[in-house]
Order: C-alpha cells, then structure tokens, then sequence
C-alpha cells in the first residue's frame, strides 16, 4: 500500500511541470514561493466587438471576409433577440424560509444587500410556501464560490445553488 501511494505522488510529480508549462503565462519568484498566473481566458481588446468588426477591417496579415452585407446586422438582432433568454447558470441564496415573517425579512434582506453590494443582480422570489433571496447571475459554479467567499463575512448562511440565470455579458 505504502509503495502505490509513493508510486502516484512520484508520477504526480513528474507531470506537474509539464501541466505547469501549458497553463502558465507567468511565474513570477517571491522571497519564498512562485505566484502562478493562468492565461486569459479572453482577449481584452476584443471586448465589445464581434468577429464581424474584426475580420471587416483587414490588417497586414490581410484577412479578406467574404459574406452578404446582411449577415453582420443579421447577428446583431440574433444577440439582441437572444439577450434575454435564460440559462442554467448558478446564484448565490441568502435567504429561504416559510415563517409567517419571511416576506418582511426577505423585503429587508434584498434591501439591506442591495445597499451593501449595488452591482450584483438580487432577485426576490415566492414559490408556495417559501419566500427566497437569491444574488448574482454566474455562468460557473467556480465564479459563483468565488463572490460567496466576498458574502460570506456578511452573510454567513449564503450557499451557491444551480438556477436559471439570465447569461451576464462577458
């Protein structure tokens, strides 16, 4: 048992720096440990355009696009048309309950949060017997976990839970 627990730590070891090489873009040394950055998951210059203003304006490299004059407006009232429709995503509750007081404590609650955090979306809701209070709108449940950790402080009984959101823009 000892040898196969050496066995995987060993093999561990051997692939963890080829891992670390696909996946970093920078370590940077500390005094006593190494900071991992992973990549970009999108390219902040391209934010706000489609691949419709990118590929129309042809660089050195020279891309030309061909395509009727309709498809980029055509995309624009599929985006527009879509925008709004929801999909499985997951919210962070802060509150769910059936007491005779739960709509006053939910009204309270949503307040409260939306003066303390005004950027994040809260949604109030009732569905017989419980009144709830979920926040945010997070494509992964990793990003989600990751705005809980800022709740948490002050509200210590909020979980992430799996909901339809409306898809926040990238």
């Amino acid at each position: 048992m000892m040898k196969r627990i050496i066995a995987i730590i060993f093999s561990a070891a051997l692939a963890l720096p080829a891992f670390a090489q696909q996946n970093v873009v920078q370590a940077v040394p500390q005094t006593d440990s190494t900071v991992v950055a992973r990549a970009p998951l999108a390219d902040s210059s391209l934010v706000g355009k489609t691949i419709f203003h990118v590929l129309g304006q042809p660089a050195d490299g020279s891309v030309r696009l061909n395509q009727p004059q309709e498809m980029g407006p055509a995309y624009e009232k599929y985006v527009k048309a879509n925008g709004e429709r929801k999909r499985q995503g997951y919210r962070i509750r802060l509150f769910f309950d059936n007491k005779q007081t739960a709509r006053v404590e939910s009204e309270e609650l949503e307040k409260a949060f939306q003066e303390q955090f005004p950027l994040i979306p809260t949604y109030r809701s009732y569905t017989n017997p419980f009144f709830k209070v979920v926040v945010g709108d997070y494509r992964t449940k990793s990003e989600a976990v990751k705005e809980l950790n800022k709740i948490l402080p002050f509200y210590p009984r909020a979980i992430v839970v799996k909901e339809s959101i409306f898809f926040p823009a990238i």
